[in-house]
């Protein structure tokens, strides 16, 4: 698999005053925990980053999401799916819709408790085909439970979800079930035809009615919902509601009537998506038909809205057009014969977030140079303004910081760097529940020596507005976890508030300092590692855009005579073959390959945008 990986780019953001690898002699750490107890065991001061504290944030409000996945939503998604099945199994007489909506329960029944096949399904063959295909995970491929085209390549397990069979099942199956669209459109963008919209709309309409009709089942399917809204992002697909208001309206109504309804609710209350998470080819959309009309429907399980995939979605064609400079950016992409922007970067949002080093960054290497790019840049920033909970907060922080953060911390590049790696911690958090962009498609324990000092990067806002969002978190996720981070938090703030007024750490603050580390480590659920997570997909070349965290970067800090060390995020976005979405543990076999990583690296420092062709 590693000889078939093409990277066409690698960005890396690094190469900061005072960074640099450790020396020859030393062990390279594979994590920031991993550098913090080597500096124990060497009698090395520590050097708390703002990186680090970060990253901790990061990993403690992952694991939190993963205990109320393992212990709240996997056991509460399987007793909702055995419920439906139930009552569909119950039904007399059951019609055409019935029957295909018992196979796609089936399936994502079987995906939750991974037996061979899917039990219970009125066609057990269909069934078993879509079950085959899911767990394959191939790539682009017609479903015939689902009447559309889908990419089954999301279908792999990856991120944390490769850590136990039951996270990889869960993955599955969530990621199906908000995946299948029952659209109300048909068009040949889509390859759903009018007969095919009219069932899908018919077995949709089905389940609204079944899971609106009992109360128990009701609640337990909105909790769910509204459990996933704070955290990830609100729904802005059509909901069991429209369809249940618009059916009442609309009873005995030829569903073809029903489906005119559904596309006009969805207008009048905006429930057309922004970001277009499956492969719509642009060719095939008929005259007046957007291709936010025709992925206008419903699903079981959405995927959430996050502003920085909205963002995204704005940033590539067809809302960019052809490319009008001299250069070979990052983002171009050959879609019909023309040179247009299939990629978004992340330097693209750091820019709308307000980074000066981002925009500069962008302009050199041409990324820029599209016909009606300013226009595109400008809607992006819109949907960035679009609150959408714990998502928007993050975003609104990464802003202070980069726009802000300057008087704290003066090296703009280190900033950057900074707000690109904790976002792409957040995107491999929300992978299973995020949205992701599409581009529109054309056809043994030694303490060591005593250490008398220690330091904190003195981003005492910073931290404050990571305290707001621990205490926001506490009411959805593990309490104790995140009380205890908070605790650490707070002494973090206070420290760092004190070198703020020109105060150096107490021999108490320097203690916490050094075995901060330890502190953090039982609350993220381990040392870090690289991770890697794919946020948008370009079906004409069929790439995914990959964001990925390296290993850490070492920096020092002089405290008087001695130096104290910490450690820095390096955050890599390269594209990959969309078959061949990666892994954790394939990112980090990667990354082994020194030599090719460092020959396609560039320092930012060398006057180029950190672009490595």
């Amino acid at each position: 698999m590693y000889r078939a990986i093409t990277l066409l780019f690698l960005l890396v953001l690094g190469g900061f005053p005072g960074a640099g690898p450790a020396s020859a002699g030393d062990p390279k750490p594979e994590g920031m925990f991993a550098l913090y107890e080597q500096n124990r065991f060497e009698s090395i001061p520590n050097y708390i980053t703002e990186d680090f504290i970060l990253l901790a944030y990061s990993m403690v409000v992952n694991e939190s999401v993963t205990e109320l996945e393992e212990q709240v939503l996997l056991p509460e998604f399987k007793k909702l799916v055995e419920a439906l099945m139930k009552k569909l199994q119950a039904v007399d007489e059951p019609d055409e819709a019935v029957r295909a909506d018992l196979d796609f329960l089936a399936v994502i029944e079987a995906l939750l408790t991974g037996s061979d096949g899917p039990a219970g399904a009125a066609d057990a063959e269909a069934a078993a085909g879509e079950l085959k295909k899911i767990r394959a995970a191939g790539g682009l491929d017609r479903s015939d439970l689902l009447l559309q085209r889908i990419d089954y390549s999301q279908f792999k397990v990856r991120g944390k979800y490769t850590r136990s069979e039951a996270l990889g099942r869960y993955f599955q199956a969530m990621r199906y079930a908000g995946t299948a669209l029952f659209p109300v459109l048909e068009s040949r963008a889509t390859s759903v035809n009018a007969e095919q919209a009219d069932r899908l709309t018919a077995r949709a309409m089905a389940l609204s009615r079944l899971i609106a009709g009992d109360r128990q089942v009701y609640r337990a399917y909105q909790a769910f919902q509204d459990r996933l809204a704070w955290l990830f992002g609100p729904v802005e697909d059509l909901a069991v509601e429209d369809y249940i208001e618009v059916g009442r309206e609309m009873k005995n109504a030829p569903i073809q009537a029903v489906r005119v309804a559904l596309q006009a609710r969805a207008r009048k209350i905006g429930r057309r998506p922004v970001i277009l998470s499956a492969v719509v080819d642009t060719a095939g959309l008929e005259p007046g038909v957007t291709a936010r009309d025709v992925l206008t429907g419903w699903r079981f399980m959405p995927q959430r809205f996050t502003p920085d995939s909205a963002a995204f979605q704005a940033l590539v064609h067809d809302r960019v057009r052809e490319y009008q400079g001299e250069k070979k950016p990052f983002s171009l992409a050959m879609i019909d014969g023309r040179p247009v922007k299939g990629f978004p970067l992340g330097l693209e949002l750091m820019a709308l977030l307000g980074s000066r080093e981002a925009e500069n960054r962008l302009q050199t290497e041409g990324e820029t140079d599209y016909q009606g790019y300013a226009r595109a840049a400008a809607e992006a920033r819109s949907l960035l303004a679009r609150p959408s909970g714990l998502p928007s907060a993050r975003l609104e922080m990464i802003n202070y910081w980069l726009a802000r953060g300057r008087a704290v911390q003066p090296d703009d590049a280190r900033r950057l760097n900074t707000c690109l790696a904790f976002w792409t911690w957040q995107r491999y958090i929300s992978l299973l529940y995020a949205k992701q962009s599409h581009t529109m498609a054309g056809k043994g324990v030694n303490l060591g020596a005593e250490r008398k000092t220690a330091w904190i990067e003195p981003a005492a806002e910073l931290y404050l507005h990571l305290e707001n969002q621990v205490q926001g978190l506490m009411n959805d996720l593990d309490g104790d976890r995140l009380e205890k981070f908070l605790t650490l938090l707070r002494r973090c703030r206070s420290i760092a508030f004190k070198e703020l007024q020109g105060l150096t750490p107490d021999r108490g603050d320097v203690g916490f300092l050094n075995d901060l580390d330890q502190y953090l480590l039982p609350l993220a659920g381990g040392p870090d590692q690289p991770v890697v997570v794919d946020v948008h997909t370009e079906p004409t070349s069929r790439q995914v855009l990959e964001e990925a965290i390296g290993f850490p970067r070492i920096v020092t800090k002089e405290i008087g005579q001695v130096k104290a060390r910490g450690a820095l995020f390096t955050w890599y976005e390269f594209k990959q073959p969309m078959n061949d979405r990666l892994t954790d543990p394939a990112w980090r076999v990667m990354l082994q390959d020194h030599d090719r990583i460092g020959s396609l690296a560039r320092s930012p420092g060398s006057g180029g945008t950190g672009v490595g062709k």
